[in-house]
This record gives structure tokens, sequence and C-alpha cells, in this order.
């Protein structure tokens, strides 16, 4: 492996000794430097073009990405905001002016510029909202980069709230919306089952109450035709048998709850013997 795929393995940030360490030598970077290839950008820290964004934000802070910040660079449900969130050293007492900051202490990582996947949680779980940090854990768990004794472990050790919320996560949810839905709906009694398979139909998304079958269309869904013609026969077959169907996107999830919940106490409601 050369220096340079190191520094890509990296997330595109790395010291210098860790770059000496892949067989940079000192003439080595300054000719890179030199190039445009790489940019020092703090005393003993380099940089490729890769690394951009909040990425680059927090390296040139000296700081690493974390909470919901890290959350998205790890693919995780990040929520709405969109301020970038840090973690500084515990020595570190000047605060970067446009980032949210915070001074926890976190375990040994090699990439500069976020934290580790299990500190990523640790700080959803501190400073997230409830229903973000939940939906945080959701994803994680759906990836597969937990599992639901692996974040009980994570966070051993925070406070009672942040352990709470991992109480409350649940694997089946194939994105943050769905898992935002889910929470939402059993906050106010809604009995939830997800990935439910249909004989005929496949995986449905979730089942309200035992009655009503929900479909979340992702935002990217209308870019893709065949991803449309297949829902609509999924739609199809569930109406051939009989159930009730309610189909919505990510975004009226996520702009406009309050309609889509009236639409299911509705459906449901109606499906119930007066």
């Amino acid at each position: 492996m050369t220096w340079m795929n190191r520094l890509r393995e990296l997330g595109g940030a790395a010291t210098t000794h860790q770059l000496r360490m892949a067989g940079a030598t000192a003439e080595d970077l300054k000719r890179a430097v030199r190039s445009g290839a790489v940019d020092r950008v703090r005393r003993g820290v380099y940089i490729s073009p890769l690394l951009d964004g909040a990425g680059l934000d927090a390296v040139r802070a000296g700081a690493r990405l974390s909470c919901v910040s890290a959350c998205a660079s790890y693919g995780l449900w990040a929520g709405s905001g969109r301020r970038t969130h840090v973690t500084l050293s515990p020595q570190s007492r000047r605060a970067p002016p446009g980032l949210v900051c915070h001074w926890w202490p976190v375990e040994a990582h090699p990439e500069l510029w976020r934290v580790s996947l299990a500190d990523c949680l640790r700080s959803v779980a501190r400073c997230g909202d409830e229903e973000t940090a939940v939906a945080a854990f959701d994803t994680a768990l759906a990836a597969g980069h937990v599992s639901p004794s692996g974040l009980r472990r994570i966070l051993e050790g925070t406070p009672k709230a942040a352990r709470d919320r991992a109480a409350l996560a649940r694997p089946g949810s194939d994105s943050g919306v769905e898992s935002v839905v889910r929470q939402r709906l059993e906050r106010h009694g809604r009995r939830v089952e997800q990935q439910v398979h249909v004989r005929g139909v496949g995986r449905v998304d979730m089942r309200i109450d035992g009655e009503l079958y929900l479909e979340i269309d992702g935002y990217a869904f209308h870019g893709d035709a065949r991803a449309f013609e297949r829902d609509r026969l999924r739609d199809a077959a569930l109406a051939e048998l009989g159930h009730r169907r309610l189909r919505v996107s990510a975004r009226q999830v996520v702009e406009d709850w309050q309609r889509v919940e009236t639409a299911i106490d509705r459906i449901v409601e109606r499906q119930r013997p007066q």
C-alpha cells in the first residue's frame, strides 16, 4: 500500500506520522503539496481533495465530526438539522465559529475527520433529540453496524437518559424515516409491525394495528421508473387480497406529518366495526 492509498483509506485526512508509517518521506510530502495532490491544512496534518464539506471544516478546526454530523458520514439517520457538530479535545478551549462543539472524551480512532462509530452513537444519544437518536440507532441496527446488545454495551457509562434511548431502538427500519414513523405511531398508542411478509406481495414496510399496510417511498423514489411500476403492482396485489393500504413519501413524513397521521387514523378507524 502506498502512502497515498493510506490517505484515501483514512477518508482523506492523516497526520505526518500516519503517512510516514505508510512510507512517505518528507520530500514526498513536500512534492505532493507543491503539485496540489495534497494540502497541508495544519501543522502535521495533510488532506486530499477527496475531503470536503463538513469533514474538511472539522479538520481545519482541529476537531472531528460527531453527533448527527458523524451519523450522516456513517450512512445513519441524521435528522433534518444542517449545523455541523464536532468534538474537540478536552484540552481545547476555543470553540470554532459556526460549529456545534462538544468536549466529550473519545476513544482512539485513526480517522482525523470523524469520531469512531461507537463515539458517534454515544454522542447522538447525548446530544440529539430522542426521535433522532433512536432513528440513528435503528439505522445502525438495520445496516448491521451494531447489535442490540452491542448498542447497550457502547452506551454503558453514558447518562441514564442516553441509555434509555437505546431501549427504544428496534431492528426493522430500512431507513431513518421508517424509524421516525414507527416512533410517532407507537407514542400515540398504535401497534406497529415492521417488514411484514405478505404472500404474493413480499415485504411491506409496516402493518399498523394489524389492519393497515403502510409503504414509505424514499427521497429518490420518483427517479426510478422501474421502482415506480413495481410498487404500483405491489399496491394492486394488496388491493386484490382485500388489504387496506397507504403509500406515502419520505418528504411527506418529514414535511407534512400531521396530514399523514390523520390519513392513517381515518383509515384504521374506518376499518373497525362501529
